[in-house]
């Protein structure tokens, strides 16, 4: 599996909205505070919208802001909402690809593989990534 660049800015678009506070910012704003191509950032917005992980406020103070708190905003709903699949090998994401299902010695170690990367992204919150750095700052 590998992280996209898409999911890599969008992570860093909920860490800026993240630091915020909760105070709206316009995607221009959080493009350039997150060092993210503003075209990407506003795709990435669509994206980060129909997932509900983020909301949009229209008005003159209006921007986008987090949806839910960066606590309940784990690293697995980012990928999930901006890349098709966590999966190690195709067979695990799609059961008919392979001919070889029931009979392949190594298939359960893929689908272990893909349990604990979701497993753990699932537990990586944006808040502790924001956390995470302002310890790593204070040392």
């Amino acid at each position: 599996m590998e992280i996209s660049r898409r999911t890599d800015y969008a992570i860093r678009l909920l860490i800026e909205l993240a630091r915020a506070g909760g105070g709206p910012l316009s995607v221009r704003e959080l493009a350039e505070r997150g060092e993210v191509p503003y075209s990407f950032a506003r795709g990435i917005q669509r994206e980060l919208l129909g997932a509900g992980l983020v909301e949009s406020r229209r008005g003159a103070t209006g921007g986008i802001v987090l949806a839910r708190p960066a606590e309940e905003i784990t690293l697995l709903d980012v990928l999930d909402a901006t890349q098709a699949g966590t999966s190690c090998s195709v067979c695990t994401r799609d059961p008919g690809w392979c001919s070889r299902m029931g009979d392949c010695e190594v298939h359960n170690v893929w689908a272990e593989v893909d349990a604990l990367v979701r497993d753990r992204l699932g537990s990586r919150s944006i808040a502790g990534l924001v956390g995470d750095r302002k310890a790593g700052e204070g040392e």
